[in-house]
């Protein structure tokens, strides 16, 4: 156990030390990644059957599929440049 100082500030150690992550930044961490790759698989496999069965797709659907597949690769392409950068 680090000793507190006196005026009781943390210690620079104490300041260093990784928290804990709140149990809502974990929660919702882990129903990005669950919901992301599902979601996904919906609109891709949609998308697939209409164009291989030739069924018209309704504009909705693709002015939601579209944009969000395409956020959700955008972000996580620009997320790995950043990491190579940082290395």
């Amino acid at each position: 156990m680090s000793p507190k100082r006196k005026d009781g500030a943390e210690t620079i150690a104490e300041q260093n030390k990784p928290k804990a992550p709140e149990l809502a930044t974990v929660f919702t961490d882990l129903l990005r990644a669950v919901a992301r790759p599902a979601v996904t698989i919906i609109f891709a496999a949609v998308i697939a059957q209409a164009v291989l069965e030739r069924i018209d797709i309704p504009q909705w659907f693709l002015g939601l599929a579209i944009p969000t597949i395409t956020w959700w690769f955008a972000e996580r392409t620009i997320t790995h440049v950043k990491e190579k950068k940082e290395d």
